[in-house]
């Protein structure tokens, strides 16, 4: 049997033998002891290297480093979430604001209401004490006709009289004079008193005749002031109805609104709730990763230890390779070693097939991620869709308009021919132009009253119009100011970023050249460099793992950002309705008003059509009369026609005037439009800004955790393969893994 020889150090020629003196190598940093086994003892390993004697002068620098670095991310992950907090509280806010102007707008609404009631009231008692004048003129003229019946009865009884002395004369001239000489005096003298009382009861029957014709003209004037301020009336009932409606539907929005606003208020706390899991979830993963960083800064602690018991370890190998030429044992040991490194690459084969299987589930994974932005893009296609179909609603709502235009010339057009018509009936008669007098007269007032009408409307359009555009000027500026604020602050965050990247790329050069210091000592070694790389790829599948996580809690918080954007879209949705019921609300009331005015219109000709026809017959009547007056109405023709031409120079006045007023409405409701699309454009423009500004700072901060991930990839690599040099060299030497 061959005799084991137990393993010595080298020991060159000339040299004295060191069976029981220590070994040591001093570095820069550390030092290494090394104490071989005695004879006495075989079976128990004396070793005098602990990591406790290992110390360093880079360990304060080291936690230094960690210390900013960890400050550093959560000074950017405060700001994230404070940016986050701060939109919104500011979509918070504008709901708010949007509400309170909204109840506004509807008390204003109200109290405008409550003031045309008011007026309706007032027309209402004016309406009610012309009817009892209308009652007392009708009184006055049946006294009037008692004493017509009268006075006829006195010109009869002078015509009989005056047949009589006739008569009596005549019988004078046969008869002799003498005889009936004072019977025919006191004939006459009766004769001329009748004359007299007749021509004093013709006088008195003139002017009562006077009186009664101004009295008939009165009661036809009160007649169609009773008929216009009960068409007023039934208008004035109708209109009421209408608010009272109308207040019972401001009312039902109002509650509509309350209740949008609780839910607003329930989805913001289900927000918060959310915001806050989230915070929790990103805060254990921040302390995970600072856990990760403290552990690669304390493994390249080890890896520097190491490293320099490695260049111990390499100078003995050469003098220990010397002695394994002679020695068995160590071939022994070489044998188990590389029948356990074949061991450990059957289970690492197989730990790499589990991380390829892996791999596949992740591919998988990422397929179901592209499927979903695939959804996502489908979604934003109908988004635009939606928005294109607004915009063909905004045009119908531009053609309507022209339609009402349009609809507006036909009853100018109309209320042209009735003037035309009212003339021509003036041309019929000279005594119905006197009358038509009065007519043009209420026509006048009529029109001065449509006049004001149409000006308090245009007054209502300007007011809504200049309403709107304050409305969105103040929108307009407080965007500009978010944006102002959102770009300072993403302005911020990049030189943050700049920084943090700058810091993070020269450790990486630093560590990089560490390596490349590592690599070139350990070319030596292919065999622990196929380990470390199979090592390697498990580190970088783990990555992959925990990139799959946290992009998956990535889409998470996309998700919830776009439900945040399809939230208020739905708010800008429901808005926009609003404005539409608005709109159509005013176009009803236009028509309301126009068709009101249409039956006024006809009302006025059926009613002027009636006194026409009891003129005729008047006229029938009064033939008589009209030959002995033609003198004087021949003058009252001429001053007539000098007023009918002063009135229609002035119609033609209000007419041009409200043409001009009407272009200048047009013209407004143009520039107001080019505005209201000027000012959607630069709010689409921001948003968009705003976007591209948020994508950006996410895909830094992606970069950034990357990076970190790298490091992190790298350094968990040097850990392992400085672990299984140990247990390499522990194979080797039969020496237990330094602890």
């Amino acid at each position: 049997t061959a005799q084991v020889k137990t393993r010595v150090p080298w020991i060159p020629p000339g040299e004295t033998t060191l069976r029981n003196a220590s070994i040591k190598f001093e570095g820069p940093t550390h030092c290494l002891e090394i104490i071989p086994q005695s004879t006495q003892e075989p079976e128990e390993v004396q070793s005098a290297l602990c990591l406790a004697d290992l110390t360093s002068d880079d360990e304060d620098e080291i936690h230094r480093r960690i210390n900013k670095y960890e400050r550093k991310v959560d000074s950017l992950m405060t700001e994230v979430s404070s940016l986050k907090n701060e939109v919104e509280l500011k979509k918070k806010e504008q709901q708010l604001e949007r509400e309170s102007e909204q109840l506004s707008v509807t008390q204003r609404v109200v109290a405008e209401q409550e003031e045309e009631l008011a007026v309706v009231t007032k027309k209402l008692q004016q309406a009610e004490h012309d009817n009892t004048r209308l009652r007392q003129s009708m009184e006055k003229e049946g006294d009037c006709l008692l004493e017509k019946d009268a006075l006829l009865t006195k010109l009869i009884e002078a015509e009989v009289d005056s047949r009589a002395a006739s008569k009596q004369v005549s019988a004078i001239s046969e008869c002799h004079m003498a005889h009936h000489k004072e019977l025919l005096l006191q004939k006459l003298e009766t004769f001329e008193a009748t004359n007299r009382a007749l021509r004093q009861l013709l006088r008195e029957h003139h002017n009562s005749h006077k009186e009664s014709t101004q009295l008939s003209e009165q009661k036809e004037t009160l007649l169609k002031k009773l008929s216009y301020t009960e068409a007023e009336n039934a208008s004035l009932v109708v209109k009421l109805e209408d608010k009272q409606n109308q207040i019972y539907g401001l009312c039902k929005a109002l509650d509509n609104e309350k209740v949008n606003a609780k839910s607003v208020s329930d989805f913001s706390k289900s927000l918060e709730s959310t915001r806050t899991h989230l915070q929790g979830q990103l805060r254990s993963r921040e302390a995970e990763n600072n856990r990760l960083t403290v552990q690669i800064k304390n493994m390249e602690r080890s890896v520097n230890e190491q490293k320099a018991e490695i260049d111990h370890l390499t100078l003995q190998l050469m003098r220990v390779k010397h002695q394994t030429v002679a020695d068995k044992e160590a071939l022994k040991r070489a044998t188990k070693a590389q029948k356990q490194r074949a061991q450990h690459c059957e289970d690492t084969t197989a730990q790499l097939q589990l991380q390829l299987l892996e791999m596949e589930n992740q591919v998988t994974e990422a397929l179901s991620a592209a499927e979903t932005w695939k959804n996502c893009h489908k979604e934003d296609v109908k988004d635009k869709t939606k928005l294109e179909l607004e915009i063909l609603s905004l045009n119908r709502i531009m053609e309507l308009s022209e339609q009402l235009k349009g609809a507006e010339d036909k009853g100018r057009a109309d209320r042209d021919s009735l003037v035309e018509h009212l003339h021509g009936l003036t041309a019929e008669g000279t005594a119905v132009k006197l009358e038509n007098q009065s007519l043009k007269a209420t026509l006048s007032a009529l029109e001065e009253k449509l006049s004001l009408s149409q000006t308090e409307l245009q007054h209502v359009k300007s007011t809504i119009k200049q309403y709107e555009s304050l409305i969105g000027s103040y929108k307009i500026q407080k965007t500009r100011a978010e944006a102002d604020e959102y770009c300072a602050r993403l302005a911020k965050a990049e030189q943050d970023a700049l920084t943090v990247r700058e810091v993070l790329d020269q450790e990486i050069q630093q560590v990089r050249r560490d390596l490349l210091g590592k690599l070139a000592e350990l070319e030596p070694l292919p065999e622990a460099l196929r380990e470390a790389e199979l090592k390697l790829q498990e580190a970088q599948e783990r990555e992959r793992h925990q990139e799959m996580c946290s992009k998956e809690l990535e889409t998470t918080i996309n998700e919830l950002r776009l439900k945040a954007e399809s939230e208020d879209n739905q708010a800008e949705l429901l808005k926009q309705k609003n404005k539409m019921l608005l709109e159509e609300n005013r176009k009803l009331q236009h028509n309301v008003e126009v068709m009101e005015k249409l039956e006024e219109f006809t009302n006025q000709n059926s009613e002027l059509l009636t006194v026409v026809a009891k003129w005729e017959n008047t006229l029938h009547c009064n033939q008589l009369r009209l030959e002995e007056k033609n003198q004087e109405c021949s003058l009252l023709n001429q001053k007539l026609e000098e007023a009918l031409n002063d009135a229609q120079q002035q119609v033609s006045g209000i007419k041009d005037c409200a043409a001009n007023k009407e272009r200048s409405t047009q013209l407004k409701i143009l520039e107001l439009e080019t505005q209201l699309s000027r000012t959607t454009s630069e709010i689409n423009q921001l948003r968009r800004t705003k976007e591209e500004a948020e994508q950006r700072y996410q895909s830094r901060l992606q970069d950034v955790k990357d990076r970190l991930e790298q490091s992190d990839s790298t350094n968990r690599s040097l850990q392992n393969y400085v672990q299984f040099l140990k247990a390499s060299y522990a194979n080797v030497f039969g020496d237990t893994p330094l602890s």
